[in-house]
């Protein structure tokens, strides 16, 4: 009897320790920093357990079984993170705040991908990522300034799409919280409707409630012999914005009004995505985006007239989510305008109201008119922008439909006339 019940014990004993040991995992990964702001290789573990866990002689190996033992007397709290470094030279140099940390480790992670494993003092497995920098892995922590961060706590650490490239330089031995950069790429047009052309061109925005100088800073695309230096003495206004254009002559042949802008520069944008990087006077990279034309990413950006515009400054960059397709030709050089410019452009003693309502498809669209006078014949006249009259109609008040298949595709407007009064709004008839 008192064997089985020794037996017994020991086998409790061990599931609970299996299951503590289960409640360590890994939530953060930098395995390949820029190379202006590099912080060596580190790894983030996490306790999701409330009671401590003692971690000494514990493991860190890759896939070529290049393994560090934690220092004896390591012990990681409950609820609590700890960074495990390649080089603490190096990862000072970045992140000298940070003190719940251990290392040099001396283990490298592959740049294309690895297999980071965690294992106790007994060198039994406790967890494990095997991570990519292809496929559903996120792209922007393989050598652009981002890591791998952690999303869902409780689900697969070796799916991909759990994954996502936190903010710039990450944030180890913390827990995520939004980004707070002061400046952002806030549009993008990179490829533009060849009847539309403005050239590449991005939008720097700053979020902070202060100038900023730009003198000595840079931009590149995906390459770093692809360099654009902005001119000196241009000022960054506190909530401000600012243009770079890849053709100084298309961009203000389509957009004459904007003056805070500065180009050329001798590369584009890749219509299938790539990376756009920031980077300070000292030469550091200080931001970075990673944009996509295929789905999640809004799709009519590419070539049929549209920008992509950020959401919110301070989320997840490179998540299409935070992302969207912005007015037809952008809103360069200013915030975004919701209605860009498709509300009452035109009013003289207007007592009616005109609005446009959803594309029914690519032949027609909806205009809601009400408050036309009855007694008194009312139409609507479509033109192109130079002001070419395309067709014409007779309107009621209520829900009309517009016949747009006549048109190419483009930006038109549609203007109605009601005794001496009138109105406009700009529709777009798409590819």
């Amino acid at each position: 009897m008192r064997l089985i019940l020794s037996v017994f014990i020991s086998v409790f004993i061990l599931i609970s320790s299996s299951s503590t040991f289960a409640q360590i995992i890994i939530t953060e990964i930098n395995y390949n920093s820029d190379s202006t702001t590099n912080s060596g290789n580190w790894v983030e573990l996490y306790n999701k357990s409330a009671s401590m866990v003692d971690i000494s002689d514990w493991k860190i190996k890759n896939a070529l079984n290049v393994t560090y033992s934690f220092p004896s007397g390591t012990q990681l709290n409950g609820l609590s993170y700890i960074v495990v470094v390649q080089d603490l030279i190096k990862f000072n140099s970045i992140h000298s705040a940070v003190t719940n940390k251990i290392g040099s480790s001396n283990v490298d992670f592959g740049n294309s991908g690895d297999n980071v494993q965690l294992l106790n003092a007994s060198s039994a497995f406790v967890t494990s990522v095997s991570y990519t920098d292809s496929a559903f892995w996120p792209r922007g922590a393989d050598g652009f300034g981002r890591t791998l961060e952690l999303n869902d706590y409780n689900g697969n650490q070796n799916d991909g799409a759990n994954w996502f490239d936190g903010c710039m330089f990450g944030s180890p031995g913390v827990a995520y919280t939004p980004c707070n950069p002061d400046i952002v790429f806030s549009e993008i047009n990179y490829n533009s409707n060849p009847s539309f052309d403005a050239g590449d061109w991005l939008e720097l925005h700053n979020t902070t409630s202060s100038n900023i100088s730009l003198n000595g800073y840079s931009m590149k695309d995906s390459k770093d012999s692809n360099i654009y230096f902005i001119p000196n003495n241009i000022t960054l206004p506190a909530n401000g914005y600012r243009v770079l254009c890849a053709n100084v002559t298309y961009f203000l042949g389509r957009h004459p009004t904007v003056t805070n802008v500065n180009g050329p520069f001798s590369f584009g944008f890749k219509s299938k995505g790539e990376a756009i990087r920031l980077f300070g006077a000292d030469g550091k990279l200080k931001f970075s985006v990673l944009y996509d034309n295929k789905a999640p990413w809004p799709t009519s950006p590419d070539s049929l007239g549209y920008t992509l515009e950020l959401s919110d400054d301070h989320g997840k960059m490179d998540n299409a989510e935070n992302w969207f397709a912005g007015c037809f030709e952008g809103s360069p050089g200013v915030a975004y305008d919701p209605d860009c410019g498709n509300g009452i452009s035109e009013i003289k003693n207007a007592s009616f109201t005109f609005e446009l309502l959803n594309s029914l498809n690519d032949h027609s669209v909806l205009i809601k008119v009400s408050g036309l006078n009855p007694s008194v014949h009312s139409m609507y006249k479509v033109s192109d922008v130079s002001g070419r009259e395309i067709f014409s109609s007779s309107i009621l008040n209520g829900t009309n439909e517009l016949n747009t298949f006549p048109l190419s595709a483009g930006l038109y407007i549609a203007t109605i006339y009601s005794g001496n009064e009138k109105q406009s709004i700009k529709f777009v008839k798409p590819l």
